[in-house]
């Protein structure tokens, strides 16, 4: 006889079976194939920078900061805007407005976007305020973007007539990063 909660008669400790499992076996109800399963929308954290909307990658931790001081440093380059600090870490601020050399309607960002935390955190100069995205199914290829933006990029979305990247943020940073120390 098999169990109901252990279909596989496979002895468990709690009664129980492993969610893969349990997935498995589960019928997708309404589902025709697996591809009417990833045209399911889902909710997404982004910003905006330029015509261009920016994923923040799920399990990032971010923070959203106006008025930051921030402590330039001499002989780096326009787009690295300096130092903050955030609860006595250093912090890296960067300005990907003039990375993507991309023109937008404001010369100055007031917001500031923290992106994960600790030792691995950056800051992003923003215009607006980020925001819930609702994401569909992601474009088979992706459009024209900035060379360095393109180099990063890991799928993008169309919602409401406005692009969203899927941004590789640590490969990014990592590499201009490294452009700093050199």
């Amino acid at each position: 006889m098999i169990d109901k909660l252990n279909p596989t008669n496979i002895p468990t400790t709690t009664g129980l079976i492993s969610p893969s499992l349990a997935l498995s076996q589960v019928a997708l109800s309404g589902a025709k194939s697996h591809r009417d399963v990833r045209t399911t929308n889902y909710t997404r954290f982004g910003f905006r920078i330029g015509d261009v909307g920016l994923l923040v990658p799920m399990g990032i931790v971010s923070e959203l900061i106006e008025g930051a001081e921030i402590y330039s440093l001499p002989t780096t380059p326009e787009w690295f805007k300096g130092l903050m600090n955030l609860r006595g870490g250093l912090v890296p601020v960067f300005d990907l407005k003039t990375i993507f050399k991309m023109q937008t309607g404001s010369n100055s960002s007031s917001k500031l976007l923290i992106l994960n935390e600790r030792a691995k955190a950056v800051g992003i100069m923003i215009d607006a305020t980020p925001k819930s995205v609702e994401l569909g199914r992601p474009l088979p290829q992706t459009p024209p973007l900035p060379p360095i933006l393109q180099q990063y990029s890991q799928g993008s979305y169309v919602k409401d007539q406005d692009m969203w990247v899927e941004f590789d943020f640590d490969g990014f940073f990592r590499a201009i990063g490294s452009q700093l120390l050199n």
